[in-house]
C-alpha cells in the first residue's frame, strides 16, 4: 500500500489497515474541532539491519503521560508497539525516499495519535488512534545542511505558570496547535525559518515544533521543561550523549542575550535532529558544524 493508515481502536485493543488518502475521520470526532487528543512522531530508519526507532520508549512515555493529563484512558503500549511494527513494515515496503547521504538507508517518520473520539448518545466518550506514515523531505535535509534563522515571540505567559495552572496542558504534547502553526506563520512573514518562544517575563522556552540547545564553553545548556515547554525526547537523547562529547549538560533559565551570544545553538526535534540556529532577531550566532554533525549522528544513530 503506497500510502498506509492504520486505525486503532483502543477499547478492543485492535487496529486494522486502511489508506491515507480515503476519509477516515468523522467530523463530529473531537479532535476535529476541539483538537482534544494527544500524539507523537517518531523518526524511523531502515536499513541493512533492520529498523530503528528513535527514542521509542521516551516517545511512548510521553504519550501516556500526555494521556493522563488529558484524562484519555492509559495507551496500552503493547497495542500501540503492533501498530508501529506494522507500520513499518507497511512504509519500508512502500520504498520511501532513500537518505542523501547515506542511500542504503530509508528514513521516514510515524505519526501516532489518540483523540477523545466521539461522545454518544449515553453521554460516553469512545476514543480512537491513528497511526500513519510522513516523509523526510526536502525542507527537512535543507534544515539539517544549512541551518535556520528565527525570531523571538513572546508567549503569553510567565515561566513555570504550569504548577499554577495545570489546565493549560503545557507539558501535554496535544492535537491543538493552532498557536504553534500561527507562530510559524509569523516567523516566515517576518523573513525567518522558524520562531523561538519566551516567557512574558523573558525566559527562553522552545520552537513550537523543537526544544532548544545552546552550548555555551564545555556545557550543554537547554530550557528547564517547568519553565513551560514539553519535554524533549531528542534533547535528552543528546544529553545523554554529552559526557561522551565532552561536555556537560544542564538545564537552566535562559534569556535571549544567552542565546545569542551561545557557542553554538541548535534547534532539537524528532524529525529534523539537530539543525543550527545561526542567526536570532537578526543577530548573527556561532556555529558549531562539528557538534552540529555528531548531534545529527547521535540521533539517527549513525
Amino acid at each position: 500500500m503506497t500510502d498506509p493508515l492504520i486505525l486503532v481502536n483502543p477499547a478492543t485493543g485492535t487496529f486494522e489497515l486502511t489508506d491515507l488518502r480515503s476519509a477516515q475521520l468523522p467530523v463530529t470526532d473531537l479532535s476535529a474541532h476541539r483538537g482534544d487528543g494527544i500524539f507523537e512522531t517518531v523518526l524511523v530508519s531502515v536499513g541493512a539491519h533492520g529498523a530503528t526507532v528513535v527514542s521509542r520508549e521516551r516517545h511512548f512515555t510521553r504519550f501516556r503521560a500526555s494521556a493522563s493529563a488529558l484524562d484519555l484512558p492509559e495507551p496500552d503500549q503493547g497495542l500501540w508497539d503492533r501498530v508501529i511494527d506494522s507500520l513499518i513494515a507497511e512504509a519500508a515496503a512502500a520504498s520511501r525516499a532513500p537518505v542523501p547521504d547515506d542511500p542504503e538507508n530509508v528514513e521516514f517518520g510515524i505519526r501516532y495519535a489518540l483523540s477523545r473520539g466521539e461522545q454518544g448518545a449515553d453521554g460516553q466518550f469512545r476514543p480512537r488512534g491513528w497511526a500513519f506514515p510522513v516523509p523526510v523531505d526536502d525542507h527537512i535535509h535543507t534544515a539539517r545542511k544549512q541551518g535556520v534563522t528565527a525570531v523571538s515571540l513572546d508567549r503569553g505567559f510567565d515561566a513555570y505558570i504550569g504548577s499554577k495552572a495545570p489546565w493549560l496542558l503545557i507539558g501535554a504534547k496535544t492535537l491543538s496547535y493552532a498557536v504553534n502553526q500561527a507562530a510559524g506563520r509569523y516567523a516566515a512573514a517576518n523573513n525567518a525559518d522558524e520562531a523561538l518562544f519566551v516567557s512574558h517575563d523573558g525566559i527562553v522556552l522552545e520552537g513550537p515544533t523543537a526544544n532548544l540547545i545552546i552550548r555555551r564553553g564545555d556545557r550543554l545548556l537547554t530550557p528547564n521543561p517547568e519553565a513551560g515547554l514539553l519535554s524533549g525526547t531528542t534533547q535528552r537523547l543528546i544529553f545523554d550523549h554529552a559526557e561522551e562529547l565532552g561536555l556537560q549538560a544542564e538545564y537552566a533559565d535562559l534569556r535571549l542575550e544567552d542565546v545569542k551570544e551561545a557557542d553554538g545553538a541548535w534547534f532539537v526535534s524528532s524529525m529534523r535532529t539537530a539543525v543550527a540556529l545561526h542567526e536570532l532577531d537578526g543577530n548573527a550566532i556561532s556555529v558549531d558544524q562539528n557538534l552540529t554533525d555528531r548531534f545529527q549522528e547521535i540521533v539517527r544513530g549513525r
